[in-house]
């Protein structure tokens, strides 16, 4: 694995281990439990990011086969 890839891969499993701390709060919105607060509105954007940013690099790996 070249170095490049290597520190995505690193930062990606990272940045997945952070959300283990939001998982009350992410099981609740995937519950349906939207209170529309702003704390809520800006963990669907976080999540949107990084749901985005996960599909690009996926997009690029298949690319890279």
């Amino acid at each position: 694995m070249d170095p490049i890839r290597a520190q995505e891969t690193s930062e990606r499993d990272q940045l997945w281990a952070s959300l283990r701390a939001l998982r009350p709060e992410i099981d609740r919105l995937a519950a349906g439990e939207f209170d529309g607060s702003d704390r809520q509105k800006l963990l669907v954007t976080v999540l949107a990011q990084i749901v985005a940013a996960e599909m690009s690099f996926r997009a690029r790996e298949a690319g890279a086969e």
